[in-house]
């Protein structure tokens, strides 16, 4: 009886005679009988559209209308807003104690009825040339200096109560109830969030691209990626010598005062439109010390064969780029799977569309779903 170890080597020992006998050696994993490589990869055929150039930035927010309001004259806080009160603008902040200044505007409001009243009588004298001049000119100094001290009075008056100068949300305050308070001590900090601008700084090698009224989209990070459109309203002239850019200013519409001062946002700012090129995923192109190369479909005996082809690049924006050269329309790519791919390798194409069809897919992913 037959061991089964001498089972195995027999049945082994067959095998080796049968392919012998058919003159056929075991196919590599991965290759087709021809003992090229087959290799799945996804590509893409290229279709001339249009391509946006965008720059990435990062920026801040910041209040239009942020301001510390401070007092203009002396005095004892008899009452504050409480902070996180909303203030009309004019409306009242805080009050001071005004005691002494109401008596000294009415002392000056007396002087000057006084002074006006004896200045128009001996106006009517001087007239008639009952008094001198210099009797008339007296008079007429003495009522222009009551009038300023009534206008010094009644301005003091005013400033007891520290009015806002414009609509906000009091955010901070830096003084209490009972204390004392003196000329240009901070009171509150009033903020108007309705509206906001984003700060940020363009490259100066973009100055003749980027300015006012180039479109903008805004992304932020806080809020889930949520996303907004806009224009930049303003340009500034001037270069910064430490970053080498200038300032652009983003205004924005903050319905539900959702957008916060000091937030981080992203940034896509539009460099320009090209139409009629080219365009290719950025992972398609090959890098390497000769240049830039991608892998083309090229056909071989009715089979799909990798050729590598050295093509010049143009703009790029996030995960797209532009073809200058080496490729044209109805070029096959490969776009996924070329990392481990080499010339000659047969393809086995698990994928396949348009070059705009795959730049859409890419831009949507790139791009958050919510939006205001």
């Amino acid at each position: 009886m037959l061991k089964t170890g001498n089972i195995l080597r027999i049945a082994l020992l067959l095998s080796v005679v049968m392919i012998s006998c058919n003159g056929e050696e075991p196919a590599e994993e991965g290759s087709n009988n021809g003992g090229v490589r087959l290799m799945p990869v996804e590509t893409v055929t290229i279709v001339q559209g249009e391509f946006e150039d965008f720059i990435r930035l990062t920026g801040t927010v910041e209040a239009i209308d942020d301001a510390v309001i401070s007092a203009e004259t002396s005095g004892r806080i008899l009452s504050i807003t409480d902070r996180g009160s909303r203030v009309q603008r004019g409306g009242i902040i805080a009050r001071l104690d005004d005691r002494v200044i109401q008596s000294q505007y009415n002392a000056a409001k007396t002087g000057f009825e006084l002074a006006e009243d004896t200045f128009n009588r001996l106006e009517t004298l001087y007239a008639d040339s009952i008094i001198s001049t210099q009797d008339f000119r007296s008079a007429r100094a003495q009522r222009d200096q009551a009038r300023a001290q009534l206008n010094q009075a009644e301005k003091m008056l005013q400033d007891s109560q520290i009015s806002a100068p414009f609509t906000g949300r009091v955010e901070e305050r830096m003084i209490r109830t009972g204390e004392l308070l003196n000329p240009g001590q901070p009171v509150v900090r009033l903020v108007n969030t309705d509206r906001v601008r984003i700060l940020a700084g363009i490259p100066e090698r973009y100055a003749g691209e980027i300015g006012e009224g180039s479109e903008v989209e805004v992304i932020f990070r806080s809020l889930d990626g949520e996303t907004m459109s806009s224009t930049i309203s303003y340009a500034g002239n001037v270069i910064d010598p430490d970053t080498r850019a200038f300032t652009v200013e983003i205004e924005l519409e903050n319905t539900g005062e959702r957008i916060k001062p000091d937030m981080v946002v992203d940034l896509r700012v539009k460099r320009s439109t090209l139409t009629d090129v080219i365009i290719i995923p950025r992972t398609a192109v090959l890098r390497d010390e000769e240049g830039v190369s991608v892998f083309r479909s090229s056909n071989r005996n009715g089979r799909k064969v990798a050729e590598l082809v050295d093509v010049r690049t143009g703009s790029a924006s996030g995960s797209l780029i532009q073809i200058v050269n080496g490729l044209q329309e109805g070029d096959e790519i490969v776009v996924s799977g070329m990392r481990t791919l080499s010339a000659g390798d047969e393809l086995n194409v698990i994928r396949s569309e348009s070059n705009l069809e795959r730049a859409e897919r890419l831009q949507a992913a790139e791009r958050p779903t919510v939006s205001f």
